[in-house]
């Protein structure tokens, strides 16, 4: 009975604590009053779930971070790479396609099969990575006529640079169609060597392409 007076008293007192106790050992039948004692309890709880929010935001900041970084990383990289005001892609364009050309026996040739392989072509000019010079030289050469020089003979200009847009879409056809050459039908292993012996002579004017656009840019 004291302890009952009490709690109604101090409902937060240690009485009413062990009557809310006792309440529950029997069945939860406790006293309406005492119910006060689970306020401090809900408070608890409201913290707790106020932090744990936090920390979740926290961590999700933290998650998005980690995972979108990688993904901004190389866009940042491709522009860096593809950056359409640096004529300087010509001059290093050009010097690739030279590359293939002295080199035009061993590049391409699968160095593990011997075999003719023409696709190997299409890497020196630009049509297999991202990061080749000469990757969307179209967009490039946008760029490199607002530099020519004042006294440009602009027909040349406008003549390399239709050749070149020219040979290099001839180059991706043929290079293409001998990497196929072997398995269709009629084909072979002289068809193959065939469409690469016309794939080079693309090449060939493609450099003098990009060689006179190199001269007319001073570069």
């Amino acid at each position: 009975g004291a302890r009952l007076l009490r709690c109604l008293r101090e409902p937060d007192s240690m009485a009413c604590f062990l009557l809310s106790a006792v309440g529950v050992a029997f069945g939860g039948q406790s006293l309406r009053r005492p119910e006060r004692c689970s306020l401090p309890a809900r408070s608890l709880l409201g913290r707790t779930a106020a932090v744990s929010r936090r920390e979740s935001l926290q961590l999700g900041a933290g998650l998005s971070a980690t995972f979108l970084a990688p993904l901004a990383a190389p866009r940042a990289a491709f522009a860096a790479a593809q950056d359409p005001n640096d004529l300087s892609r010509l001059k290093k364009g050009l010097d690739s396609v030279q590359f293939l050309l002295d080199n035009w026996d061993r590049e391409t040739v699968d160095p593990n099969s011997g075999a003719d392989s023409p696709d190997r072509v299409r890497f020196f000019l630009g049509l297999r990575t991202t990061d080749h010079p000469l990757f969307q030289v179209d967009k490039l050469l946008i760029k490199a006529q607002k530099s020519l020089p004042d006294d440009v003979d602009f027909e040349t200009w406008i003549d390399s640079v239709e050749g070149l847009n020219s040979h290099i879409a001839k180059i991706n056809e043929l290079a293409y169609t001998s990497s196929f050459g072997e398995y269709n039908p009629g084909g072979g292993k002289e068809q193959v060597r065939k469409y690469l012996l016309l794939a080079k002579e693309e090449v060939v004017q493609a450099r003098d392409s990009l060689q006179t656009m190199v001269t007319l840019l001073k570069l």
